[in-house]
């Protein structure tokens, strides 16, 4: 991996530190080791020194004290070249008397001995113009008979220490640039070791907060310390855990999106603070949502008021809320259950609030066929069993004497009893398909069979001059349940031959459509307006008094008709316009195909 030496960088950081630790320390040492070194020549050169000059300076200071000038001057040449420097010797005053090698040609006068008229010996470095060089200083009391009389000063130079010391530098320095360069290496191998892996952790975790979950980090550096490979393993099976966390969490938002779009009940959840958060499919088609509402606030968006009214009392409460309403749609004919529910956490804090909406549509629509059926029912046994009765009991008073007329009320009686049994035996043939009991025991049928077989009917319960037409295509057969196919076929040509004129054409037509046979009655009859079509397959359900024929019908004829072709996974259908006649279809699946 490479590594730029960008200012922010861990890495680069690492290596200034390092060098600059090592710089502190080589610093440090050096110093250290230099001083020590000069300090310590010094010191030699010092006791060296006072040595050299303790030999003889008995005998300065008896010459001194006797006033000998010239064994003054032999004895300071012996000590200056002892110590290969120069010797000079001050009075009490500060006045310089002799010196070796050379005398001044004037008096001269110093200040600053006091401290070794004192009985002390000082010692210095020292840069005079009366010398070239750095020379070391050493000033010692001459003492006779315990007093000091003189001091002695010895000027040695220290250019040999110094260029000791110029040496020690010199390798000092090359020490010190061997040592840097082997701290670079190190530090940079060291820190590479450190920042690789910290590098590539920082990548993988800006991948995962980027969404690519399941992320490793790759350790290549060898030497990499026990930390980092924990804290690279824990980072790997962090990844590892979220990624399976994640994949579980989209699994159930999945499944809950797909749930909830596939459910038929619309649901809209609220938050705390009244914002839309949830919405599916069936509650955006049931309030005709045209945009996103989530984020909106339940009062900003087109519900009832009274449902705006339930989730605003929930949010204000913040309590546990179920209430049940009825909502009417007048446009659609529609009715729903709306079951609202405060939502709490696992921690009691309050979250929001949910509505379901249930269509009841069809459970009213079935309410109210019910009560229609019972309503139907009841007047269709009411009417004959009226006439029933009444016959019964003009009869049985002996009113009528006339035989004939007799005969009548008994006709009349039988056929309304007959109206009854026809009744009774349509309603039961309803409530098989709808319990399910019915077996179909399919067999092949020739249509052209049996649209012969219908002639015969047909000219049993025609008006005077109607004629029936057939039209079948070659060989066509359906495998179906001859006597329920009859049924259908009887029904609907007795509606064709009841509502067409005397003189009316009608036409049974047979031919194949796409997999399935359709079969077809057409007649020239008084049709069907438009707006009474959706509702000729209902039970009960009768067109408009004002055009049916006086003959009674009970309006279950073409519900079994819809019911039986049902139970044959076929279709019907109308068209027909006022006046125009009607054609009444149906299909069954070719049993040829």
């Amino acid at each position: 991996m490479k590594f730029n030496l960008e200012k922010n960088t861990f890495f680069t950081k690492l290596i200034f530190r390092f060098l600059a630790i090592t710089m502190i320390v080589i610093l440090i040492f050096g110093f250290s080791v230099i001083t020590y070194f000069k300090t310590f020549f010094i010191e030699q050169k010092e006791n060296q020194i006072n040595k050299n000059s303790s030999a003889v300076i008995d005998y300065l200071a008896d010459s001194k004290a006797e006033a000998n000038k010239q064994e003054i001057v032999n004895w300071l040449s012996i000590i200056g070249e002892l110590n290969e420097g120069n010797a000079w010797l001050i009075n009490k005053e500060g006045v310089l008397e002799f010196s070796y090698p050379y005398s001044f040609d004037e008096e001269r006068t110093f200040s600053g001995y006091e401290t070794i008229f004192e009985g002390n010996t000082i010692s210095r470095e020292v840069n005079t113009d009366d010398f070239e060089l750095t020379m070391l200083f050493v000033g010692m009391p001459v003492r006779y008979q315990g007093e000091v009389i003189a001091a002695l000063l010895v000027f040695t130079p220290i250019e040999e220490i110094n260029s000791i010391i110029k040496h020690i530098v010199r390798i000092m320095v090359y020490i010190s640039l061997a040592a840097l360069i082997f701290i670079l290496f190190i530090s940079y191998y060291f820190s590479r070791s450190l920042a690789n892996p910290l590098q590539n952790m920082g990548f993988v975790a800006a991948k995962i907060s980027q969404g690519e979950y399941g992320k490793k980090v790759e350790i290549e550096e060898k030497g990499a310390s026990k930390e980092i490979k924990i804290l690279s393993d824990s980072i790997n099976l962090m990844s590892e855990k979220l990624k399976k966390t994640i994949k579980s969490l989209a699994e159930e938002k999945n499944k809950l999106k797909y749930v909830l779009s596939g459910m038929e009940e619309g649901i809209i959840a609220v938050n705390s603070s009244g914002k839309i958060i949830l919405a599916n499919q069936s509650a955006s088609k049931l309030f005709d949502f045209k945009a996103e509402i989530r984020g909106q606030e339940i009062s900003e968006v087109k519900l009832d008021s009274r449902v705006v009214n339930v989730f605003e009392e929930i949010i204000k409460k913040k309590d546990f809320e179920s209430k049940q309403l009825v909502i009417e749609r007048e446009a659609t004919n529609q009715y729903y259950l709306v079951h609202f529910t405060a939502i709490k956490l696992e921690d009691e804090s309050f979250w929001g609030g949910v509505a379901i909406f249930h269509d009841i549509s069809e459970r009213y629509r079935f309410e109210q066929l019910q009560r229609e059926f019972v309503a139907n029912v009841s007047h269709e046994l009411k009417s004959p069993l009226s006439s029933i009765k009444g016959s019964v009991e003009i009869l049985l008073d002996g009113i009528i004497n006339d035989e004939t007329e007799k005969r009548e009320y008994l006709k009349m009686i039988l056929k309304e009893s007959n109206s009854l049994s026809k009744l009774i035996d349509e309603t039961l043939t309803l409530a098989e398909f709808d319990a399910g009991g019915v077996e179909l025991n399919k067999e092949k049928i020739k249509i052209e069979d049996l649209f012969e077989n219908l002639r015969v009917f047909f000219n049993n319960i025609k008006k005077e001059k109607q004629s029936l037409e057939l039209e079948v295509e070659d060989d066509l057969s359906v495998s179906a349940n001859c006597e329920k196919i009859r049924q259908v076929l009887i029904n609907l040509l007795s509606n064709s031959v009841k509502y067409s004129a005397a003189d009316g054409q009608i036409k049974l037509k047979a031919e194949r459509d796409d997999n399935q046979i359709k079969i077809s009655i057409l007649d020239n009859g008084i049709g069907i307006p438009e707006s009474e079509q959706k509702n000729i397959w209902e039970r009960f359900y009768k067109v408009d008094k004002a055009r049916t024929p006086g003959e009674r019908s009970s309006g279950l004829g073409l519900a079994i008709v819809k019911q039986i072709v049902n139970e044959h996974q076929g279709e019907v259908s109308l068209e027909s316009s006022k006046g125009e006649g009607s054609i009444f279809s149906f299909t069954i699946p070719d049993s040829n195909k």
